[in-house]
């Protein structure tokens, strides 16, 4: 198998990994460092240097091969001013409309969503209520590119990313709202599931089905992996939303790998 993967951040560091692991496919990234894209290099990985925020960016040898799957893991990030994060992506979508792929993927985000008190699937929340940022990205990718998945991810966990070991010895805030939160083995297996199905035009939220409250997560997570509890837990301010996953269980027939954030 033949894969790009453009914005090769930590989950696109795992899937590579995991798929060079496995059995020798073809794998080319590219990168906003040239530091990463060294260590890149060495571990089997085609890279190159690319950021599509400058107008004029390198990157002809990726657009010259073919690929069964592109992952797209350009983030649209919050501190981006709105008109240049849109720019961004409009040349993102430029460069793969010169690439031959049989499938794309986008990471996308659920923090799309607003905090409302109730449970939210992809399809019921008025657009003009989505974040305008992530929701632009997802239009101009949707809008440009053919056969194209979005996931819209919740809070990624695994590996050394423990939920909560950021409150440690600290007030948190967030206790009692419910956790939105995806392991990032199940978004590697969501990513493979969705490329072997070859479904496509679609926006699936990619979240774990139990959504206890972050509180309990951390207390687990503190016992399992030793770290300090927060100094103390603040009562619930804002509204407590809960992402759905029920559309990408029954898409992809889908099990879990970690249903709930209490197992992490």
């Amino acid at each position: 198998m033949h894969v790009l993967i453009l914005g090769c951040g930590w989950i696109g560091n795992i899937f590579a990994e995991k798929l060079l692991a496995e059995s020798p496919h073809k794998i080319f990234a590219s990168t906003t460092s040239s530091d990463k894209a060294i260590q890149l290099n060495k571990i089997g990985i085609h890279s190159a240097v690319i950021n599509f925020n400058e107008p004029i960016f390198p990157g002809k040898e990726l657009a010259t091969n073919s690929f069964d799957l592109v992952l797209i893991s350009v983030p649209a990030k919050k501190k981006e001013e709105h008109t240049a994060c849109m720019e961004k992506f409009k040349r993102l979508a430029n460069f793969l409309q010169k690439i031959k792929y049989h499938h794309a993927i986008y990471l996308s985000s659920t923090g799309i969503y607003p905090q409302a008190e109730t449970t939210i699937a992809e399809d019921n929340i008025p657009d003009e209520m989505l974040d305008k940022k992530l929701y632009g990205a997802e239009k101009i990718l949707s809008s440009s590119l053919m056969r194209l998945t979005i996931l819209r991810l919740g809070g990624i966990f695994g590996y050394d990313r423990v939920p909560g070991k950021h409150f440690s010895e600290k007030t948190c805030s967030v206790g009692y709202q419910y956790a939105n939160y995806i392991h990032a083995d199940d978004i590697i297996n969501v990513i493979l599931s969705i490329y072997r199905s070859g479904i496509t035009n679609e926006i699936l939220n990619v979240v774990s089905p139990h959504h206890p409250i972050k509180k309990d997560i951390i207390l687990r997570m503190a016992h399992k992996y030793h770290f300090p509890l927060p100094s103390s837990f603040l009562a619930a301010t804002e509204k407590q939303k809960v992402i759905s996953s029920e559309k990408l269980i029954r898409i992809l027939n889908y099990q879990f790998l970690y249903p709930s954030p209490l197992d992490y």
